[in-house]
């Protein structure tokens, strides 16, 4: 897809992309740092980065629950029923 045709579209890859990146620059969690390893089901990873930063990528068959009180900041897909469908990553405020 051209960039004219996915400016259009608030789903596309390249407005995720802005987005993440807008993301990257604003957020401490983004920067330097230790990472911490989540427990999380077969399938997926998941950690979290100080201050209040979590990552969790889907690699699984089917939608898994992400950490409860957290706020999504960015998806790679719309969640469906607040959980995150496989083949997909989400970045949380905690």
């Amino acid at each position: 897809m051209t960039v004219a045709a996915q400016e259009a579209d608030a789903g596309s890859m390249l407005a995720l992309f802005r987005t993440a990146l807008a993301l990257r620059s604003r957020l401490p969690g983004l920067g330097d740092g230790e990472l911490t390893w989540r427990p999380a089901e077969p399938g997926v990873l998941a950690f979290d980065r100080d201050p209040g930063f979590t990552c969790v990528v889907n690699l699984s068959d089917g939608p898994v629950a992400l950490p409860s009180g957290a706020r999504v900041l960015v998806s790679s897909v719309p969640l469906v029923d607040g959980r995150l469908p496989a083949d997909a990553g989400v970045w949380l405020e905690r």
